[in-house]
């Protein structure tokens, strides 16, 4: 019953469907709280509630939807502490992002089917939990657009099935490097651009070998750009992904552009390093094109000191 104009509240009667398989009541007007008794619907499979009006809290009943596999109630305004699900066994979607869901958040209110999380755009604060191997087959996360501050863990970067991650938008400071090597890690696609990130760019991720998206832009990183990243946008080892987004603006970063970047043409990757504190970035370089570098004023607040 997607896609009309229905409002009002979801009827308690939905509950007498005790053989319904799949509910979608998306892009509709619905408001008020998410009525409960869905809960009793322990055959549904597919639930989506998105893009509707409910307010309220998610009902502590869901968890008797033991069969649930996709869950979407993104574009709501529900609220609240994210709830414990850890009760779905079967669950591998779901979307709470656009919402106005606050709090902490525990992997352990999650169950261990994950494979695509998404909560982007909501409240929730705090620090990442480091037992996050626990959703050992999560392969999509995205809690963009949240107020998590302190550390992204290393755990996220030799995860064992993780190949999107989206921290962008936050309040992050600190990145935590692998002790050991990041060569098995599945990760296609990193974004943690817009946060506070401080101290010298990340070069073990030149060593992530399906990494092929970076986005860092927008933080406070410092030092010089590794060679490790130049030499994997232009010539990645063998098995090894290259570069073919390498977003690093907006941060203050200093000294000559590596050597192996300086050819890039137009057309051989979405790579950018405008805003920084590099010496030779002229507009007229593919890599430097599109915006100017930070003003020497701008530079000294975190980059080397410049007589």
């Amino acid at each position: 019953m997607s896609y009309n104009s229905l409002s009002g509240s979801i009827p308690n009667s939905f509950s007498n469907l005790t053989r319904l398989r799949r509910l979608s009541l998306s892009k509709n007007s619905f408001t008020g709280p998410v009525t409960s008794s869905i809960g009793s619907l322990s055959r549904l499979q597919e639930l989506f509630l998105d893009n509707n009006k409910f307010t309220g809290s998610i009902p502590e009943s869901f968890n008797g939807l033991i069969n649930l596999n996709r869950f979407e109630l993104q574009q709501n305004n529900i609220s609240g502490e994210l709830p414990n699900l850890n009760q779905l066994g079967n669950l591998i979607f779901l979307d709470l992002s656009n919402n106005r869901l606050a709090g902490n958040f525990f992997t352990t209110n999650l169950p261990d089917s994950m494979i695509e999380l998404s909560i982007r755009n909501n409240y929730l604060h705090g620090e990442f939990p480091l037992n996050f191997e626990e959703l050992k087959f999560l392969q999509v996360l995205d809690l963009s657009h949240n107020l998590f501050s302190g550390m992204i863990p290393a755990v996220l970067f030799h995860h064992s099935s993780l190949q999107q991650l989206t921290l962008s938008y936050n309040n992050f400071t600190f990145l935590q490097v692998p002790e050991d090597l990041v060569l098995r890690s599945k990760l296609i696609a990193i974004d943690l651009s817009y946060n506070n990130l401080h101290g010298l760019l990340p070069a073990f991720m030149a060593s992530m070998p399906e990494l092929s998206a970076l986005n860092l832009e927008h933080n406070k990183f410092t030092g010089v750009i590794p060679i490790q990243f130049a030499v994997k946008v232009v010539a990645p080892r063998n098995h090894t992904a290259s570069f073919e987004r390498l977003l690093l603006g907006g941060n203050y970063l200093f000294g000559p552009i590596p050597g192996p970047l300086m050819g890039l043409k137009p057309g051989s990757g979405n790579i950018s390093l405008v805003d920084n504190c590099l010496y030779m970035c002229p507009d007229s370089v593919y890599i430097c094109h599109g915006g100017y570098q930070k003003s020497l004023l701008d530079c000294k607040k975190f980059g080397p000191r410049i007589p």
